[in-house]
């Protein structure tokens, strides 16, 4: 857009011949800041725009709700995990990722590479992939990797529950880390309704995934709901939060379990296709790589920022 420069009066009567007069000499002052003495367009008009601040994504992280009830058909299929209920907040701690272009391109190979694979071993039926890499019109978007199983908070619970993990992981002193990709894996949920397309990853140099795992479990722990890769429990109907002092238990080493969806469908994988996955992983893949800033919490439509420790914080 170009800036243009009027007069200081903004009298009616003003001659109409000065102020076209104005106008296009502002407007060629603008321009002419942007080239160099020899002719050449200065580089400050070449500058791409400054990068989004990670917040950004958050305030767009949820879509409009489309009914009340669990219409699978609204969602190529899925059935909803957590009924809807007026008064119940579902609520995800999660670490996300936005892949680059050129990240973007590799998983986007890889989930057509699984697609033919699945469709060679079942040549009698087309497998449907749904990747997870873009919406139905194009939009990017993120990935994630979960750190707490599906829950649900009462209203009343929701502030002390942020309050709450928001001061575990200061005391965590959990530094931004990158985990690196080690494979791929076709992965389950729960009730075996929907079947994974994953990136399996490699355990970060500080074991970070596993101590954030503790953190959230000990936080779900409190308020008495389901842990992430712990036996499920039956949740009691009463809210009587326990004291956090021992709720962080020796942690387990549960790195075979994390990873990153980027796909799905709705029918299991059978043995060739699993096998096949093998061979989809190339330097590409085992180059990737994913650096986390932060971790997540989103509760209902609301989606939270817990920074994770600075060098100076870290080392106190």
């Amino acid at each position: 857009m170009v800036l243009v420069d009027y007069s200081d009066s903004s009298s009616e009567d003003e001659d109409q011949g000065t102020k076209k007069k104005s106008i296009k000499q502002g407007g060629g002052k603008r321009k002419a800041e942007h080239v160099e003495p020899d002719g050449r367009e200065s580089s400050r008009a070449k500058l791409p725009p400054p990068p989004l601040p990670s917040s950004f994504h958050s305030l767009y992280a949820t879509n409009v709700r489309s009914s009340t009830t669990d219409d699978p058909s609204l969602h190529a299929g899925r059935t909803r995990q957590v009924p809807h209920a007026v008064g119940n907040w579902p609520t995800h701690i999660y670490l996300e990722w936005y892949p680059s272009r050129c990240c973007l391109a590799t998983l986007d190979a890889v989930i057509e590479r699984a697609r033919l694979a699945l469709g060679s071993a079942r040549e009698d039926s087309k497998i449907n992939v749904h990747s997870f890499l873009h919406s139905e019109l194009g939009a990017q978007l993120p990935l994630h990797i979960s750190l707490s199983a599906p829950l649900v908070l009462k209203t009343e619970q929701r502030e002390q529950f942020q309050t709450s993990l928001e001061s575990k992981v200061r005391q965590g002193r959990i530094k931004p880390f990158t985990v690196h990709i080690s494979g791929l894996d076709w992965v389950a949920n729960h009730d075996k309704t929907r079947f994974f397309l994953v990136l399996k990853l490699m355990k970060p140099e500080d074991d970070e995934l596993n101590r954030l795992l503790s953190i959230c479990n000990a936080i779900a722990r409190q308020f008495d709901l389901p842990r992430l890769y712990e036996e499920r429990c039956d949740t009691p109907t009463g809210f009587q939060p326990r004291s956090t002092s021992k709720t962080i238990r020796q942690m387990t080493d549960k790195s075979n379990a994390f990873h990153i969806s980027i796909a799905w469908i709705l029918s299991e994988p059978d043995d060739q296709a699993r096998q096949e996955l093998v061979h989809l992983v190339d330097d590409k893949v085992r180059a990737l790589k994913v650096s986390f800033p932060l971790l997540k919490l989103k509760i209902g439509n609301s989606v939270i920022d817990c920074l994770f420790a600075t060098g100076c914080d870290g080392d106190k």
